[in-house]
Order: structure tokens, then sequence, then C-alpha cells
């Protein structure tokens, strides 16, 4: 090979090198970029969680939306199912991505004693109720879905009912002299509270129906079936309780039903009921004042079956029945 032909060759061989050199960098430079775009991108989601948990804490925590949604849950339950109150510091309370977990338990008095009865676990995002389980330990379901016909109390104008008077004071006559029980009592007219406690003295009215103008048929003006609402009798000094220190009981129910007014969508959620009718019986109770047409009680087996002679006692339903835990 002649000596252009050597240089020719040797020009090649170094055009060649670089280009592959060139290569490898180009290379090194994509996956590089590659790998600073996984780091960047997981940095982010890293301090996104963070981040979202913070705000959702915030959400709930400091702006007190947690607070609202307990207090929503705690005066629904005590304002539609009959005799039960929520204890103590019961409620827990368990934060995720923009939403929190609600458990609490709900008691009844039977007797002279409360028992657990139900738990509920309710599941919000943000302020909306996704999921509501309870989980219930009564030996006698009140209807899960009231209707017109199958409510446990009855108004006096209402005949039909889904259970039969005379077999219900006969299970109560049936039952051992040692136990204390739960009772249902629908009256045959409209009364005063104090009235009614008055007329039963040896035994607790815990709770009473009140007459909201709609429960003669139990429909709402609209024609949407409505259920009993009311407040308890007794004094309860629960932490949680709305009527803790209460000085009229009346005058806290009403409060309680204006309170849910701009939240009745969630209320229907969480009770049993499919509609509370709130602003419809607000309206009436503001102007025809408070009277009860049921009462919840309990006590002595005995004392209990002695309400069959008062003239106001139109029906009964026997409720939960405990060993003898009374003391008075």
């Amino acid at each position: 090979m002649d000596s252009y032909d050597k240089l020719l060759e040797k020009a090649k061989k170094e055009e060649i090198q670089p280009t592959k050199k060139g290569k490898k960098k180009m290379k090194r430079a994509i996956n590089s970029s590659r790998w600073k775009l996984i780091l960047s991108t997981l940095t982010i989601v890293l301090l996104i969680v963070p981040v979202c948990y913070i705000l959702t804490f915030s959400y709930y925590a400091f702006g007190t939306k947690s607070t609202t949604l307990m207090d929503i849950a705690s005066k629904t339950l005590y304002i539609t199912e009959p005799n039960t109150t929520l204890e103590e510091m019961e409620f827990d309370m368990d934060f995720s991505l923009f939403s929190m977990d609600l458990s609490f338990e709900q008691y009844k008095q039977i007797g002279d004693e409360l028992y657990p009865v139900k738990n509920y676990d309710l599941h919000f995002v943000l302020d909306e109720l996704v999921g509501k389980e309870a989980d219930s330990k009564l030996e006698k379901l009140y209807p899960k879905n009231p209707t017109d016909k199958n409510q446990w109390i009855a108004h006096p104008r209402q005949f039909l009912v889904d259970f039969s008077n005379y077999n219900e004071w006969k299970v109560l006559y049936g039952l051992p002299e040692e136990t204390v029980v739960e009772a249902y009592i629908s009256l045959n007219d409209l009364y005063e509270v104090k009235e009614v406690e008055n007329a039963m003295k040896n035994v607790h009215v815990t709770w009473a129906a009140i007459y909201t103008g709609t429960e003669d048929k139990m429909l709402s003006s609209s024609g949407n079936i409505i259920s009993p609402i009311g407040y308890p009798v007794q004094p309860d000094q629960s932490y949680w309780s709305p009527f803790r220190d209460s000085r009229s009981h009346e005058e806290t129910f009403l409060e309680m039903l204006k309170d849910l007014l701009p939240y009745e969508e969630l209320a229907v959620k969480v009770s049993p009921h499919k509609s509370l009718e709130l602003k419809e019986r607000i309206h009436y109770i503001e102007k025809n004042g408070y009277e009860t047409y049921g009462v919840v009680v309990t006590g002595p087996k005995n004392e209990i079956e002695s309400l069959e002679k008062l003239e106001m006692v139109r029906f009964l339903k026997v409720g939960e029945v405990k060993l003898w835990n009374w003391v008075q």
C-alpha cells in the first residue's frame, strides 16, 4: 500500500472512531435524562401524598368539619331512633386521602342500665357520606325502612299497625318476673309529655314521639312517608348528647331540627328514615307547640304490665328485655 492509501485509511478510522464515541455519549445522556425524569416524578409523588394527607387533616380537624359531621350524626340519631344515646368519648376517627371514617357505639336504656345495642361505621369522602354500616346487637329490630303501617308507635288516628296489640301484651305477661322491659306505648290522644310522665311514675319515660302534623297518616304534605321523631325525656349528661345540661328538652329538640335543616340530605342517609321533612315539621311545632302521641318506657315487667290499666294507653309493643337490674 502506498503512502496515499495509508493516509486515506487512517483518515477513515479517525472519522469512524469519533462517531462511535458520539453515539455512546448520546446514549448516556438519554439514560441520564430518563432517570432524572423518573426520580423527579417519584419526588413529586412522594411530596403530593403527604401534602394531601395534611390537607385532608386540615379540612377535617382545623376546619371543624369532623366536629360538624359528628354533631349531625349524633343529633340525627337522638331524634330518629327512640330510646338511644351515644356515650362520652366513644367516637373514633380515622383519616385517609380526602376521606374520614367515623365509628361510634349506640346505647339503649333498659331498666336502670345502658346496654350497647348498635355499632355505626360511617365513611365520608370530604363531607359526603358514601358508606354506612350498622352492626346491631338488638334482639328486636326497629323497622329498617319505616312505612305508614309498620311503625312501633302509632298516632291515635292510625288504625292499621303491623303488629298485634293483643299478642304483645300476651308476650309481656309471659315474661319472667325478674326482668326489666323496654316498651313502645301508643297513646289514645295527644298529651303533654309531663302529663304522661306523671301518669307513669313507676317506670322511666325515656323518649317521646312529638306530633308534627304529619303522623296521623305518616305522610308529609308532599306525600312522602315519614317516621316518628322525638327527644329523650330523661336527663342525659353524656358528653356528645345535645341534651347535656339542657334546661328544656323541647326547646333543644327544636334547635336540633333547625341545626339539621341545612344538612337534611346527610341526616336522611345517617338515619333509617327515607324522609324527614324538617322544614314542614319545624313550621308546625313553632305554630302549635309540643304534644306527644307515643312514648318509650322502661322498667320492671310488673310495672310495665300495670300501664294497661291507664286510659291513655292504646297500643303496646315490647322492645328489649334484660335480667333484673332495677335498684329503685
